[in-house]
Order: C-alpha cells, then structure tokens, then sequence
C-alpha cells in the first residue's frame, strides 16, 4: 500500500512530465515563426507561457523563494528586450 509521501512523488512526476512536454511544445512555437514584422513580440510572449512553467515548476519542488525571484525578474527581462527591439527602429 502507497503512503502519503508516495503518492506526493508520483504527483510530483507527473507535474514533471506535464512541464517538460510544454517545455518542447514551446520550445518549438519559438521556433515555427518565420521572420517578419514584430516577431519578436510573438516570441516573447511564447517565452512567458515557458516562464510560467518554470515557476510552477519550481513552486512544486519546494524552492518559493527561486520561483518568487524568477516571477520578478522574467517580466522585466521581457520588457527590456521588447523596448531595445522597439527603439532600435526594428520594431516600428
């Protein structure tokens, strides 16, 4: 008979597993965009559906403080990215 601590390890699998698949599906809707006007928004926005799973990753491990400083910093890396695009002329 499984206890309680099996079974949150076969949860935690499982989560492991659902995020890992999400991982490559975006991953590869990264990569699927041919070059063109303001894709790089596209891909950016893809890279905030990864991010949330990181972060869901990292609640479920137990480490809050790594998941709390990566929900802080990931928004201000994506907007640095988007304005240096968008004032470089590229994005305009």
């Amino acid at each position: 008979m499984m206890d309680l601590t099996q079974y949150a390890g076969l949860v935690l699998d499982v989560l492991f597993i659902i995020g890992g698949l999400a991982v490559i599906i975006t991953s590869l809707g990264i990569l699927h965009f041919r070059e063109q006007k303001n894709i790089v928004y596209a891909r950016l926005h893809i890279a905030g559906v990864y991010d949330v799973v990181c972060i869901t990753v990292m609640l479920a491990v137990g480490q809050p403080l790594i998941a709390l400083t990566y929900f802080l910093l990931t928004p201000l890396a994506t907007h640095v990215i988007a304005n240096a695009r968008y004032y470089r002329g590229e994005g305009k």
